[in-house]
């Protein structure tokens, strides 16, 4: 069983639930009862999507992953790696369907784009560095719209949207920092412009990410409660971005601890 939490990592799926739910709240409040379905599915949706992108992730970089990272369960035990295909086809077919029945054709038109960026990230873009960086900060804050989606609320979701992505391709930048050794075979960022320029360039989304967050507070979206812990959430942001430029692994966990805070900010907004 510990081989598979390996594989999936559903700490990333939960925060995707996270965020569906959050956007849910934000788009109608606690009042969201007759979307308890379409909430319900566009959570298990998004955490088998993001549990699918990890799978393939591990399966088509088991190579690199030997130097990048040699304890996951698909490099210590090659024979799971059909039986990851399998799941990976499996949890792409279930948001699909669950689309189709219980959320909207919106909602499935979102999931196949989601689905097949996922695919070409990473078949295909993820050895371009900042485009495939770019494509899945994207998906990440597609999160917040599918979310909108459930409850039929989008248009303030736009905003979370450019934060979620901005932040998310700052840490993004960051962690190919940190794997500037293993990636043989990828034209990332850092590869091709170096660890400084990398640092700079990731600190710029984050600061840019941070100032957007005052946004729905200046525009009266959400309220001072939301404002309080933001602010909590920009000083991690703030001290990822000096950490970054000594130990960029230590700066990509704190701006992980911040975006978790930023969600909590979110929560509040939507119930205040």
């Amino acid at each position: 069983m510990n081989r598979w939490i390996d594989v999936i990592r559903p700490i990333n799926g939960i925060m995707g639930i996270v965020a569906t739910i959050v956007s849910a709240i934000i788009g109608t409040g606690l009042n969201f009862g007759r979307f308890y379905l379409s909430v319900a599915s566009a959570a298990i949706i998004v955490f088998m999507v993001i549990s699918a992108g990890n799978i393939m992730n591990d399966v088509v970089d088991v190579d690199t992953d030997r130097v990048n990272h040699p304890d996951r369960s698909l490099v210590k035990f090659p024979e799971m790696i059909q039986n990851a295909k399998v799941l990976f086809i499996i949890f792409f077919i279930i948001p699909i369907v669950l689309s189709i029945l219980f959320i909207s054709p919106i909602a499935l038109v979102l999931v196949a784009v989601a689905e097949v960026l996922l695919i070409t990230y990473e078949l295909y873009t993820k050895k371009l560095g900042l485009t495939g960086n770019i494509t899945i900060s994207v998906l990440v804050g597609l999160i917040f719209i599918f979310g909108g989606i459930a409850v039929d609320s989008v248009v303030r979701m736009f905003l979370l949207f450019g934060m979620a992505s901005l932040a998310n391709l700052a840490r993004e930048i960051t962690k190919d920092v940190q794997d500037m050794e293993g990636d043989v075979d990828r034209k990332t960022f850092p590869k091709r412009y170096g660890k400084e320029i990398s640092s700079v360039i990731a600190s710029i989304f984050t600061v840019s990410a941070v100032i957007i967050s005052f946004l729905p507070y200046y525009l009266k979206i959400f309220s001072i409660y939301y404002l309080l812990v933001v602010l909590v959430s920009d000083i991690f942001f703030i001290v990822s971005v000096y950490v970054l430029f000594g130990d960029p692994e230590r700066g990509q966990k704190i701006s992980k601890y911040a975006m978790i805070l930023g969600l909590a900010a979110f929560f509040i907004g939507g119930l205040a």
